[in-house]
């Protein structure tokens, strides 16, 4: 999206980490890492980026220490510079604003704020080639539906090799499967889920070639990693019809039954969520997990006696299950 890096400056690899991947779910591509402000100025001298991001109190030297050298730097004065932090004070902002920050970014990361800052300081720049890029999408996607795969897949494999994103590799999976090609749309597939590793469509994907295939432990896999994005972002009829999918091909699932109690607790369905769980208990009786989540299954339903007597049978399998342990205590105690 930019022809340049963006720079992200953090001494916590956790903290780079999810800003990469909220960044790349973005479609920012080309990013780098710093572990430092040090080695970011040292990266800063010798190569050209479109932005930084840094952490604002950094040991060593801190995230406005850097913001103030480049901002007296005549080669990068303007470089765009947003400084990271989980608390900003009256002050802290007061002192970033006088050193000439872009923007601040709170921790955790918000994809929502992140992607919104950013527009305001690359849209302008941005417009012509996203515009390009909206139109050749649209045209591969009609060519798509017209069944004109070999023009469609030039239409993305052109974009691919513009880096473009991962809905462009999920498009030439789509393509390479209707051709019967089958390793190549997993191969694609795979290269969209590895630049978003929330794309759910491509996970499944990817499962139902494998089914084809035969690999059906495979299907398994990778249906179920669609499932459970599906469950994080509460998109609750994508999850369940791909669980249902699950059962088709492997019936003897534990993992779906459980999850499909889940599902049909959240909405409230509590008859066949119970319905689910008992199904996964004729599976697999030594679960401790299963029982936890028949005890809050219970609890919704307000019968804690119920709930209890799942809590103890979950702790008689795990007596270190800390969570069955304190739920138990607090019905014993009648807090809940």
């Amino acid at each position: 999206m930019t022809k340049e890096p963006f720079l992200l400056v953090d001494n916590s690899p956790l903290a780079l980490n999810e800003l990469t991947e909220v960044l790349t779910g973005l479609g920012y591509r080309r990013l780098e890492q710093a572990g430092s402000a040090g080695e970011a100025w040292r990266m800063l001298k010798i190569r050209t980026y479109a932005c930084v991001i840094a952490e604002m109190e950094m040991p060593d030297m801190s995230g406005l220490a850097l913001l103030k050298i480049v901002r007296g730097d005549d080669r990068i004065f303007n470089l765009p510079f947003f400084l990271t932090h989980a608390a900003f004070t009256a002050i802290k902002v007061l002192l970033a604003g006088k050193e000439g920050v872009t923007g601040l970014l709170v921790k955790p990361f918000g994809m929502k704020s992140i992607r919104d800052k950013l527009r305001e300081v690359f849209q302008t720049s941005m417009e012509p080639m996203i515009e390009k890029t909206r139109q050749s999408l649209e045209m591969g996607l009609t060519l798509l539906e017209n069944k004109e795969y070999e023009k469609a897949l030039a239409v993305f494999e052109k974009l691919v090799n513009e880096g473009q994103s991962a809905e462009v590799y999920y498009n030439i999976g789509y393509i390479k499967s209707a051709q019967g090609k089958y390793n190549e749309a997993l191969a694609a597939f795979q290269k969209a889920t590895e630049l978003d590793r929330l794309f759910a469509k491509a996970y499944a994907a990817m499962g139902r070639i494998c089914h084809q295939l035969g690999r059906d432990k495979d299907a398994e896999h990778f249906l179920q990693k669609a499932a459970d994005i599906h469950l994080d972002k509460e998109n609750m009829a994508d999850a369940e019809e791909i669980l249902n999918e699950i059962l088709k091909i492997r019936p003897d699932t534990v993992n779906v039954y459980n999850n499909l109690g889940v599902l049909y607790r959240k909405k409230g369905d509590f008859k066949r969520a119970l319905n689910s769980y008992q199904k996964a208990l004729r599976i697999h009786p030594d679960q401790p997990q299963i029982y936890y989540n028949m005890g809050r299954l219970w609890l919704e339903m307000k019968d804690s006696r119920k709930a209890g007597e799942q809590f103890e049978k979950a702790l008689t399998l795990n007596p270190g299950f800390k969570e069955a342990r304190e739920v138990l205590d607090a019905i014993r105690l009648g807090t809940i």
